[in-house]
């Protein structure tokens, strides 16, 4: 049987309202970037104004790590991370409110175990439903030692920016998505529900900075397709080319946010354009 949670009743509903509301809108900001995603950019702009002003870390705008922190207990996974060697380490985090199934859940944890690479873990409470606190296998923690690390949360961008760092295992949601973007770190995707499929379409197919966990559309996994993968990922020679496509997209974002890069040039001419609607309503009135 399927489990839906209040989180997802809450997002659905959002969601609903937000593609009603935006009809109303005058004008639309994107957290992306106008050099990543023009051609979408450039169909959206022939119904109403639309500005890509990203990267923008959100954390930092409205200090989501001390909300966070009302919930799960940050972890610092600093010194863990300084002791392993550069790149050799997959962080795996499923986001902050979409559900998963306790099946992929020990699935994932029984692969990662057969891969045999380092890997942080954030699992938070209700990963897979609201107080279901035991989802990992039995004794797991003393069977990963000091490969693993699993914690119930993190700063993810101080976690991605640690050269030992060198995959991310996502869900694919735009915010942890374009984090790791920024960070330079390639992927491997496991989407959920919402925009995280059309995401992972974007990593995989169309900036060819990540790979898929799973192929097709299934929404199980298996232990032993979960470690080839990782282990793959992690030191096959096929990473080397996803690393510098992750780094030439790094350069991209940080570019845009230059004097005079994209992003600063599109929130220019939003407050531009902003002012003269702004003007244009008080003549009219």
């Amino acid at each position: 049987m399927s489990y839906i949670s209040g989180e997802e009743i809450i997002v659905s509903d959002v969601l609903f309202l937000a593609f009603q509301e935006v009809k109303k809108a005058d004008f639309i900001l994107h957290n992306t970037v106008q050099e990543l995603e023009s051609q979408t950019l450039s169909a959206l702009n022939k119904y109403l104004p639309n500005y890509a002003i990203g990267p923008i870390n959100f954390s930092k705008i409205l200090d989501l790590n001390t909300i966070t922190k009302s919930f799960w207990p940050e972890s610092d996974c600093t010194k863990w991370l300084d002791s392993k060697t550069p790149g050799s380490v997959l962080y795996v985090s499923f986001g902050s409110l979409v559900p998963t199934s306790k099946q992929v859940i020990q699935e994932i944890a029984y692969g990662l175990l057969l891969s045999e690479v380092n890997f942080i873990w954030v699992v938070r409470q209700g990963a897979v439903s609201p107080g279901d606190t035991n989802v990992l296998p039995a004794g797991y923690q003393d069977k990963v030692k000091d490969k693993g690390l699993v914690i119930s949360w993190c700063d993810q961008i101080k976690v991605l920016s640690n050269p030992a760092v060198g995959g991310f295992l996502t869900h694919n949601g735009w915010n942890s998505t374009i984090e790791s973007m920024r960070c330079g770190v390639p992927m491997i995707c496991y989407p959920i529900a919402y925009d995280q499929l059309t995401n992972r379409k974007l990593v995989v197919d169309t900036w060819k900075i990540g790979i898929s966990l799973c192929d097709g559309m299934t929404s199980t996994v298996d232990r032993t397709e979960v470690a080839e993968k990782i282990r793959s990922f992690m030191n096959g020679t096929a990473v080397e080319g996803l690393k510098q496509k992750a780094e030439k997209v790094k350069q991209t974002l940080h570019d845009a946010l230059e004097i005079d890069g994209s992003s600063e040039r599109n929130f220019d001419q939003f407050i531009k354009d902003l002012k003269e609607k702004i003007h244009a309503t008080a003549a009219r009135e």
